[in-house]
């Protein structure tokens, strides 16, 4: 009965930190939404690779620019997503890999 707690406690704190975020942390510094976009860069070093999108912003379909940052291995690759010069989306894309540059 323990190893099934056990095993479905891993289970939700997966579900938890993964997709939609409010903030992540490089070294001891974060991002959150509602930062200026050039906080992420002065935080994390430069991004691994830019994009752009379309996302709902209040209510309306926006084109965003989006910027990606690969937190290592142990943490996640995080897309901001930035809408006339502030960060409004954080997300989880994937496990990070390597290294990675939020220390």
């Amino acid at each position: 009965m323990k190893y099934i707690l056990f095993l479905s406690g891993i289970f939700f704190i997966l579900l938890l930190s993964t997709g939609n975020s409010l903030a992540f942390r490089c070294g001891n510094e974060v991002v959150s939404r509602g930062d200026e976009a050039s906080s992420a860069q002065s935080k994390c070093g430069n991004p691994v690779q830019y994009g752009s999108g379309l996302e709902y912003i209040e209510g309306t379909m926006q084109n965003v620019t989006k910027e990606f940052y690969n937190c290592g291995e142990h943490d996640f690759l995080y897309s901001i997503s930035i809408f006339e010069g502030k960060i409004v989306q954080i997300d989880t894309v994937e496990r990070g890999t390597g290294e990675g540059q939020c220390h």
